[in-house]
């Protein structure tokens, strides 16, 4: 399986440990791959605009450095674009795509207008306010607040090995490019097509309690999220547990269980 960490303030492939460790309690022979995505952790950090297929293009190579057999991707959140990315440019590499924590299908099929991207990469971004932003956002507090606001249904999940992972990997400052790139909404563009294309088998993973990040009245609320995938995917195999939008960090044990179980069938 290869898992894709999500993109954001202090996010790495560390997002993934306690998946892992869950995971190789009860096996201990698949291929967990969990590499640090361009710009992240200890990948190089490029001051350039990143969009899934640069992403994408690392994890490809990756897979067919380990081509004994087709690999599972596993998406967290809005990561689910790079993972389409791979699928689209190598569908022989793939057997099947795993989306934990799916953005809402209305992000997924709506282009974010690219002038307005290159107008905030390029005034806001990469100059001294991205940097003031990025300080700003890497501290404890906000970190805590936003996790606390935007990821976990319980408070307390919020603990400190989840506090100090963000800030030790934020702690570079060039890892904002990556942040940035997503922020900037390079991601952003209608998936339907990459949707229809994939004949590899889909399993997909909801939060109970699942939200949009941020600020709007117009997300959608978890059963609206899961009836649309369902509309859309009809192929698809859906399962919910308990939380939020970081369940293999929040629900680990049942992340990882509901997962062996899907796997175990295919």
């Amino acid at each position: 399986m290869l898992l894709i960490h999500p993109i954001g303030v202090g996010l790495s492939s560390r997002f993934w440990d306690r998946f892992i460790t869950c995971w190789r309690a009860s096996d201990n022979t698949t291929a967990l791959l969990a590499p640090d995505l361009l710009g992240c952790g200890g990948r190089e950090h490029p001051n350039q605009q990143l969009a899934p297929e640069e992403w994408a293009a690392h994890l490809i190579d990756l897979l067919k450095e380990h081509n004994n057999a087709p690999a599972v991707l596993v998406s967290q959140g809005a990561s689910l674009p790079i993972a389409l990315a791979v699928l689209e440019t190598t569908p022989e590499l793939v057997s099947g795509l795993v989306a934990i924590s799916p953005p809402s299908w209305l992000i997924l099929e709506e282009p974010f207008p690219k002038i307005q991207s290159q107008l905030l990469w390029r005034l806001l971004f990469q100059g001294p306010i991205g940097s003031l932003f990025y300080r700003y956002a890497r501290r404890r507090a906000f970190l805590k607040s936003f996790s606390i606001n935007n990821l976990f249904a319980n408070h307390k999940d919020v603990d400190s090995e989840w506090l100090d992972t963000l800030e030790q990997e934020a702690a570079n400052m060039t890892t904002r490019w990556a942040t940035f790139s997503f922020l900037a909404g390079f991601w952003r563009r209608n998936w339907t097509k990459q949707w229809q294309d994939i004949k590899q088998p889909v399993w997909l993973l909801f939060g109970l309690k699942a939200t949009g990040i941020g600020r709007s009245k117009n997300w959608d609320d978890a059963q609206e999220r899961i009836h649309a995938y369902a509309q859309q995917l009809p192929n698809a195999v859906s399962a919910s547990i308990d939380g939020r939008n970081v369940l293999p960090y929040e629900s680990t044990d049942e992340c990882v269980t509901q997962l062996q179980s899907w796997l175990l069938h295919q």
